[in-house]
C-alpha cells in the first residue's frame, strides 16, 4: 500500500493580512495544494500583539472556510519584541554539553527573566578551529509562544510546531535558490509595520534586525498625496491603478519609500559580522516586494543584485489555483508561509 504524502500548512499571521498555505508531497516532491489571503481589520494586530482576538480569530476561521483547507494542523511563527535573536561566542564544546550550558548563557545576553523564555540554539561553526565557537542564540517570551498557540486553538487549529518568523523566510528562500559559498545575503522581508533584515551566509543567520521603514509607510504617504481610502492604497500596492490617478506623485511617493527603505539598511550594515560593510545580493520579500521601482533603486544605491523572493520557484502547482491574480505579485507575500510549511 502507498504511503499518504505528507501535508503541511503555514500560517501567518501579520498585522495587516493573515495568510496560509498547504503543501503536499513533503520533503523530496513539495506541491502548493492551497492558499489563501485575507486582510485583517485595522488595529486588530500592533506591533506583533494581538489587541482584538475575537477580530482575528474570525479572519483565521473565515480564511480556512473561504479557501476549503480541511488540514487544521499548522505551523506558526512568532516575531516582534518577545523575541531575540542573537550570535554569542562560547567555548567550544559538544552540542549534548552546549545543551545543558546555554541557559546560562542566554542569561548573560538576553533582557528576559531566564525562567520566562523559551530557548532554542545552532551551533554555527562546529568545525571552527580554538576554543571558541559561534552560537545562534533565539529565546522567545513563554507568554508570547503560548498565547499564540492559544489563539489558534479557539480557531479551530492544531499548532504543531512554532519558528521564528525571520527563519521561516529564510527556510523558503533556501529552498527555492542557491547560493555561493561565503555569500553573504540580506533578506528583506518587508512587513506592514515592520520590515526585518536577515544576513545569512553559508544557510545560516548570521545577523538580523527589524527596521521601522515598512509597507504601512508606503500605503499612508499613498493615501496623503494622491486622496485614496486605505484599501485603494494597497491596491495601488498590489499593482492596481485607479481611475484619474497623478502618476508622476504615485511614482515620486515610491521613490522617497524605497530612499527611506535604503536608509535603514544602511544603518544596520556597520552591525555586520567582522565588521564587513558589504552584502552580496539582497533578497526582497513579504507584501512590500513588489513595491514598483525599489528592487532597481536598491541595486542601484548598494551596487548588488537584487531580487524578489519567489517562495514557490520549486514548488510545483496548477496555475489555477491562483485565478485570476498574478503569481508573481502574490507568491512574494507567501514567503514566510511557505517557509513555515516547509518545516512542518
Amino acid at each position: 500500500m502507498l504511503g499518504k504524502k505528507k501535508s503541511a500548512v503555514g500560517l501567518d499571521i501579520g498585522s495587516c493580512l493573515v495568510k496560509f498555505v498547504e503543501i503536499q508531497g513533503l520533503p523530496k516532491a513539495p506541491s502548493l495544494a492551497n492558499y489563501g489571503i485575507c486582510r485583517l481589520l485595522p488595529d486588530a494586530i500592533v506591533d506583533g500583539e494581538v489587541m482584538d482576538r475575537e477580530v482575528v480569530i474570525d479572519t483565521v476561521k473565515t480564511l480556512f472556510d473561504t479557501r476549503g483547507e480541511k488540514n487544521k494542523d499548522v505551523v506558526v511563527a512568532v516575531s516582534g519584541r518577545g523575541v531575540i535573536v542573537k550570535k554569542i561566542t562560547m567555548a567550544k564544546m559538544k552540542e549534548s554539553e552546549a545543551q545543558e550550558q546555554i541557559r546560562w548563557e542566554a542569561e548573560q545576553h538576553i533582557p528576559f527573566d531566564i525562567n520566562d523564555v523559551s530557548l532554542d540554539f545552532e551551533i554555527v561553526n562546529p568545525d571552527a578551529e580554538g576554543g571558541q565557537m559561534e552560537v545562534l542564540l533565539v529565546a522567545a517570551k513563554s507568554e508570547v509562544v503560548s498565547s499564540r498557540i492559544t489563539l489558534l486553538r479557539e480557531a479551530g487549529l492544531n499548532p504543531v510546531a512554532v519558528d521564528v518568523a525571520c527563519f521561516a523566510v529564510q527556510n523558503a528562500f533556501v529552498a527555492n535558490y542557491e547560493a555561493k559559498p561565503g555569500e553573504l545575503i540580506a533578506i528583506v522581508n518587508i512587513g506592514s509595520e515592520v520590515t526585518n533584515i536577515n544576513f545569512v551566509q553559508d544557510n545560516t543567520s548570521h545577523f538580523t534586525r527589524d527596521i521601522t521603514q515598512a509597507g504601512n509607510d508606503c500605503s499612508q504617504r499613498i493615501q496623503k498625496n494622491l486622496g485614496l481610502s486605505t484599501d485603494q492604497a494597497m491596491d495601488v500596492l498590489k499593482g492596481e491603478r485607479p481611475k484619474d490617478i497623478d502618476d508622476d506623485v504615485l511614482q515620486s511617493v515610491f521613490q522617497s519609500f524605497s530612499e527611506d527603505l535604503s536608509v535603514g539598511i544602511e544603518r544596520v550594515l556597520p552591525y555586520l559580522p567582522g565588521g564587513t560593510e558589504k552584502m552580496d545580493r539582497i533578497v526582497l520579500a513579504g507584501g512590500g516586494a513588489t513595491i514598483p521601482g525599489l528592487a532597481s533603486f536598491l541595486s542601484e544605491k548598494f551596487g548588488v543584485p537584487v531580487e524578489i523572493l519567489n517562495p514557490i520557484k520549486k514548488i510545483s502547482y496548477d496555475p489555477a489555483l491562483f485565478g485570476a491574480d498574478d503569481v508573481e505579485k502574490v507568491a512574494p507575500a507567501l514567503s514566510q508561509a511557505v517557509g513555515l510549511a516547509l518545516r512542518g
